[in-house]
């Protein structure tokens, strides 16, 4: 009895994990491109824009599967993240950052679900 209610348990809380669906998003392109310094991330702004509503309501490892690990992390108040990611090429790159580079930045709850995407 134990170990089926151990199973549902586990079954319970991976169903629950919403995975990304971003449609003809390139995921490769994108994280092929870290910090933006090849200017690929760039050439895709219009699919950015796309896929921003598509992220909201992921957890902090759906959205890690889907785009990569984050160029930068913030601790905000409230135990709030966001997870930066370079659109542009930022001060990581070797020729030097773009005038006012554009970042994505997604806002995670203290339960770690983005309730907030933006392009800056």
């Amino acid at each position: 009895m134990k170990k089926v209610l151990m199973c549902l348990m586990v079954f319970a809380s991976l169903s629950c994990t919403k995975t990304a669906d971003l449609g003809n998003f390139n995921v490769e392109t994108w994280k092929g491109d870290p910090n933006g310094c090849k200017g690929d991330r760039a050439q895709m702004i219009d699919q950015i824009f796309e896929v921003k509503p598509k992220l909201l309501g992921l957890y902090q490892k759906s959205i890690i599967k889907a785009l990569g690990a984050p160029e930068t992390e913030e601790l905000y108040e409230r135990s709030q993240t966001y997870y930066i990611y370079a659109i542009d090429p930022s001060e990581k790159c070797d020729g030097g950052p773009a005038e006012d580079p554009r970042v994505l930045r997604i806002r995670f709850t203290a339960l770690g679900i983005a309730n907030e995407v933006d392009i800056r």
